[in-house]
Formats: structure tokens, sequence, C-alpha cells
């Protein structure tokens, strides 16, 4: 600076000029062969593995999510296709997710079955039962059924009294004939007696379940008929349609005899050890000793609700 022809030195807080900017520059590539970049390898990616494309993931393939291994979809496991349209995740193919599997160790198909419930009679018992009622039932019929037998057998006679030289003429056929009259006759007469049978057997049955819940068979046995959902002595209606499920079908020849056998063995695959004519009334026969063992159990009295104060 010039100040009265005298050249002054420039003044230390005299503003100088404002260095111009510089445009950023990206750092320099480093030089292959660097320690920490193998030669060839592009930037940011792994040894052997190409990298560095628009919106790709460290480490991944192109188009590959992160941590699948090339072609196969996240999550699923090398060899397992996975991510299907509509397919849970973790779930096998075809599977759904928290689908039932069966208990580790059990065979394929395996079906659970409830336990047996202890309170019903066994099957034996109910078979013992039935045979000491059909003794007891047979004594009160047995009368009839002696006098029937006995007239066959006299009619019998009488046709062989009419005809005693069978080696006449015409002999051999009049007594032919006589004796499928007495056997037609004495047919229709047993048929009765089957039907009349049942009907013994209905009212037997009936009426002892009706009042006491056990027939003498059931007695002997200690066993008991309740009902099915509450355990609790049955009606007098349900004691009838008990009964005649279980009795009157004996009656008709041929069906009547399959139908009480299927009856009978209805139990021995039943959950509830019930046969057909105790669905039909809804009952169960049960062991008197556990029904009791059950009565004398004390219940737990239900507690009272307290209404909310606010």
């Amino acid at each position: 600076m010039h100040h009265g022809g005298v050249t002054q030195p420039p003044d230390d807080h005299e503003p100088q000029g404002t260095p111009p900017l510089q445009p950023f520059s990206a750092p320099s590539q480093p030089p292959q062969g660097s320690p920490w970049q193998p030669p060839g390898q592009p930037t940011d990616a792994a040894p052997g593995q190409p990298g560095g494309a628009p919106g790709q993931p460290y480490g991944a393939a192109p188009g590959q999510p992160y941590g699948a291994a090339p072609g196969q979809p996240y999550g699923a496991a090398p060899g397992q296709p996975g991510g299907a349209p509509g397919q849970p995740y973790g779930a096998a193919p075809g599977q759904p997710y928290g689908g039932y599997q069966p208990y580790p160790g059990s065979p394929a198909g395996t079906v659970y079955k409830p336990p047996k419930d202890p309170v019903l009679a066994e099957w034996w018992q109910r078979l013992l039962a039935r045979i000491i009622d059909g003794i007891i039932v047979s004594i009160f019929i047995s009368p009839v059924w002696v006098v029937t037998v006995l007239a066959l057998v006299h009619r019998i006679q009488n046709v062989a009294n009419q005809y005693p030289d069978l080696s006449q003429p015409g002999a051999q056929q009049a007594f032919s004939n006589s004796m499928n009259q007495a056997v037609a006759g004495m047919i229709g007469v047993f048929l009765l007696l089957g039907v009349l049978a049942a009907l013994v057997y209905f009212a037997y049955d009936w009426l002892q379940h009706g009042l006491w819940g056990q027939t003498l068979g059931k007695r002997v046995m200690g066993t008991k008929v309740v009902t099915a959902d509450t355990r609790t002595p049955i009606s007098g209606g349900a004691a009838c349609r008990r009964a005649a499920v279980f009795a009157l079908p004996s009656g008709v020849p041929y069906i009547g005899g399959l139908f009480a056998l299927i009856n009978e063995l209805w139990l021995t695959w039943d959950t509830q050890r019930q046969c057909l004519h105790d669905k039909a009334a809804g009952t169960v026969v049960a062991k008197k000793s556990m029904l009791a063992a059950q009565a004398a159990t004390p219940q737990a009295a239900p507690q009272p609700v307290t209404p909310y104060q606010g």
C-alpha cells in the first residue's frame, strides 16, 4: 500500500480474499494387490463373489435375497422348496403351518382312543347277568313249554295208534299225511310260544329296571342301569324303551335272533359299552360299588360371584 509516497507493509487486520471452493471428489480406488483388497475383486464384494450392483446386499448374488442359497427362497432349507404362494413359512410342502403331526414314536395312522370309564360294567359282568336272567325267565315259561311238548307227543301217539300196520295199502300214505298236519299245527304253537317268551322277558326287564334299576341277574353281579349323562336312576319310560328294544325283536323268527346277537355284541366296540337298547333309552350299565364311591366323594361347591364394587 502506498501512503504519501511511502510503501507501507500490509496491515495484518486487513481482510484477505476468500480462496475458491474445490469440487468434492471420491477417494481414489485403492490399488490392486493392497493388503485388504484381493486382486481383481470389486470393492464391497466378498472374495470370489461379484458385488457392487446397485441395490444389491453385501455378499449376495445378483437378484438373490440376503442369506439365501443361490436359487433358494429365504427361510427354506437347502434342497427344500419353500416360499410357494399360499405356503406358510416353515411348513413342509402341502402341510399347513401348525397342522397335526403324529406323536414321535407312534405308528402312522394311530388314532387316539379315550381311556375306558372305570364306572361302567365289564362285558363279562353283563353277559353273566343276562344268563342268570335268562334262566329265571325260562323257569317262568317252562311249564308252558312242557305242556306244549307233551301235547305234540300225544298227537304223534294218536296218529301212530290209528295206523298200527303200515304194511296195509294206503296206510303209510295216510300216516305221513297225519304226521305232517300234526307237526304243522305244532309249529304255529311254537311260534306263539316264542312271542309269549318275548313278552314275558319284556315285562321282567321293564318292571325291575323301572322300579329298582336292576334285574335279579344284575343284583348278583353288582351292576345297575343308570342314565348315560347324569348317572342317575332311569325313569319308567326309559326302562320301557330299553326293554322293548331288547326283548320284543326276539319274538320275530330268524330276524329277531340275528338282531339280538348284534345288539348284545355292540358293547364290545362301543366307547360307553352300550348295547343298542342302551342307546335307544340313553342308559348305561354301571358298577354299583363305583356309583356309591362317586356319590360319597364330596363335590366342590360353586363359589358365589361377588359383584364388582366400583
